[in-house]
């Protein structure tokens, strides 16, 4: 089955049919759009979804996916198709795993790409005891909290000059609990805690779910290894390019990404380049739903 040498254009809002992927041959699967980032290049969380979708379309519908590992490899060319391949790693009794390969063909002027590569497991539910850290939940809810794109706009133009990071999405709602005090630039510890999800009620289906929960996962979560450092290279004039390198996913219990959930994350270490960024997530009811971890290249722009 031929690729197609373009993707169809993407209006920005339909996240369930950028999530959605086509056969492309046994155990293969292609998207029909691409979301791209600041730099012109695939979002990262676009590249985790698929990977995860592509590995859930291969078990049976009674294992849930538990936990996904995702190492970038390449940037991915938005005009260009991804095709993710499956293999099969388990079919056990309760858990299958699958690796994914994520790779666009070559075409006469550009060569072939080895975007991402990412294991995936899934299982049946097992009874076991259970518990869970508490959120640290804000008291206001989070409907009734101003939009990321309210902070103040020195506070956005500073984070621009610095990082390069952008704070709209058409697809997604970012709240803040403390819009005024802004994104704890320069506070130690490096933390940050945020509210998101899907502009748009997505369809009553799993893996669509957990697909978009792995897509929104990577919007903003390194934020909290590089926005400590946010004053100190405005004040010298310096610029981080700041790029996603692996990422890891638990999924805890069943989820919806077209909820609100609430990231806690903080970033224990940076050095050598690199960042860390560790989040807990929590639903409305304070339930801890998912874990999520992100190394980052963080490395002075002019390199």
């Amino acid at each position: 089955m031929g690729a197609p040498s373009t993707l169809e254009p993407w209006d920005s809002r339909d996240l369930e049919g950028l999530l959605r992927l086509q056969p492309a041959g046994p155990a293969a699967f292609r998207n029909r759009f691409a979301s791209p980032n600041g730099r012109g290049t695939v979002f990262g969380g676009q590249l985790l979804a698929h990977a995860l979708m592509a590995a859930s379309m291969t078990v049976p519908d009674d294992r849930a996916a538990t936990a996904l590992q995702f190492m970038f490899l390449q940037s991915a060319d938005p005009a260009r198709p991804i095709e993710s391949q499956v293999s099969v790693l388990q079919d056990g009794k309760r858990f299958a795993s699958r690796h994914v390969r994520g790779t666009q063909p070559a075409t006469a002027d550009q060569p072939a790409r080895v975007v991402f590569d990412a294991q995936a497991t899934f299982a049946t539910p097992l009874p076991g005891p259970a518990h869970q850290l508490p959120d640290a939940l804000r008291d206001t809810h989070p409907d009734a909290l101003p939009p990321i794109e309210a902070l103040p706009p020195e506070t956005l133009a500073t984070v621009w000059r610095t990082l390069g990071y952008g704070f709209d999405s058409v697809a997604l709602d970012l709240r803040m609990a403390d819009v005024d005090r802004g994104l704890g630039l320069g506070d130690a510890p490096a933390r940050l805690g945020f509210w998101i999800r899907t502009r748009e009620t997505l369809a009553d289906d799993p893996r669509l779910q957990a697909a978009a929960f792995a897509y929104l996962s990577d919007w903003w979560i390194n934020f909290a290894s590089v926005g400590i450092h946010v004053p100190d290279l405005d004040r010298e004039g310096g610029r981080l390019h700041v790029a996603s390198l692996n990422h890891a996913i638990w999924f805890h219990r069943p989820l919806r990404a077209d909820r609100w959930l609430h990231f806690e994350v903080q970033s224990p270490a940076a050095g050598d380049g690199r960042g860390l960024s560790v989040a807990t997530v929590h639903d409305l009811d304070g339930r801890l739903v998912a874990s999520a971890t992100q190394e980052n290249l963080m490395t002075p722009g002019n390199l």
